[in-house]
């Protein structure tokens, strides 16, 4: 399994092009982005990753532990059901899910984009688009794509302001 996490590890931060990444923005990528697993599943991934001595966690921060130029990685890498299968045998021990304020603000924010006619997940994905395209806070990403389909973001300015400064 260790090999497999290893490639894993290397083909997320390879196309993602940095070698540090948020703890929040690795679970979201695998799930979200990439749709290897669930949200769950890839935090036990990264559990497994951490305590396999292939990434370090230090400050909600995520860093890989080896070169990623050294590791082989196939063409449209997706983990192995094998993989996923053994990571969720892991589940003995609950996954910490960290509430801030940053995770309240998007939430109403998802929130308002539902309230406002748009799916969930075509929402989170519009604002990863955008996140990127303009590299920017998912936050400030998140009131951009609510003011575009018409909803009131007025309440939103101060709250994404504090966010985006308390990073």
């Amino acid at each position: 399994m260790d090999n497999e996490l290893i490639v894993c590890a290397a083909a997320f931060f390879q196309n993602k092009g940095r070698d540090v990444i948020a703890e929040k923005e690795f679970t979201m990528g695998v799930s979200l982005d990439y749709r290897w697993m669930s949200v769950n599943e890839a935090k036990l991934l990264v559990k497994a990753m951490v305590s396999s001595n292939i990434l370090e966690s230090k400050d909600g921060y995520l860093r890989p532990k080896f070169k990623g130029s050294e590791i082989n990685v196939p063409i449209a890498y997706r983990p192995s059901a094998k993989l996923i299968a053994s990571i969720t045998s892991i589940k003995n021990e609950p996954v910490a899910i960290k509430k801030n304020q940053d995770d309240n603000v998007f939430s109403e924010m998802i929130l308002m984009a539902e309230g406002s006619g748009m799916r969930r997940a075509g929402y989170i994905a519009a604002c990863n688009s955008l996140q990127k395209k303009l590299d920017i806070d998912i936050e400030v990403a998140g009131v951009m794509i609510l003011r575009d389909i018409g909803a009131d973001v007025s309440n939103l300015y101060e709250k994404v302001r504090a966010s985006v400064l308390n990073k």
